[in-house]
């Protein structure tokens, strides 16, 4: 399909400024506009976005730089087309490298709660196998409390509930292999 006389009459309409005829010079093309998306994109569900976005794009051509410089409306459509076409895959292989990303993100989330649960798993064994007398102090500490909220809570010295805390806190590191240092 080559520039028509027809279109030569409607580019110079819009070089004037009446602006109502693009919609009907993009009509002429789109037939070819829609079969080059098809061929590029290969996606028909995205065939009116694209279209949308190759129609925005010579809108806005012309309200900017007018229509003086086109020469050839058919290869200038068809240049047109093919640019929003690989801006149509650059987007996506973004949002493919995104989608990546956060299930990565999401997977290191999940491997983390996961490390988490079983830690906690083992601190509770360890507690569960502790005395009693250490694992009310423990509990308590746990839940937030303070040594001198424990000993008056159980009626041991302060110096008593640090010092069971302490024998708890020293079976965690001999657990987990980590030093007292």
């Amino acid at each position: 399909m080559s520039s028509t006389f027809e279109d030569t009459i409607l580019l110079k309409k819009i070089q004037n400024g009446d602006f109502d005829v693009v919609d009907i010079l993009i009509g002429e093309y789109e037939k070819l506009i829609r079969k080059i998306i098809y061929d590029e994109v290969g996606d028909p569900e995205m065939l009116d976005d694209v279209y949308s976005e190759v129609r925005l794009a010579i809108i806005r051509r012309f309200r900017r730089k007018g229509t003086a410089d086109i020469r050839s409306f058919d290869k200038w459509i068809k240049r047109v087309t093919r640019s929003k076409c690989q801006a149509y895959w650059r987007n996506e292989k973004k949002q493919r490298e995104i989608m990546v990303i956060a299930e990565e993100q999401q997977a290191a989330i999940l491997e983390q709660e996961l490390l988490r649960t079983l830690r906690w798993n083992e601190v509770s064994a360890i507690i569960d196998e502790i005395e009693p007398i250490y694992k009310d102090v423990v509990e308590l500490w746990l839940e937030g409390w303070t040594f001198a909220e424990i000993s008056e809570r159980l009626g041991i010295p302060e110096g008593t509930a640090k010092s069971r805390n302490r024998k708890f806190i020293n079976q965690l590191r001999e657990h987990f292999g980590v030093s007292a240092t």
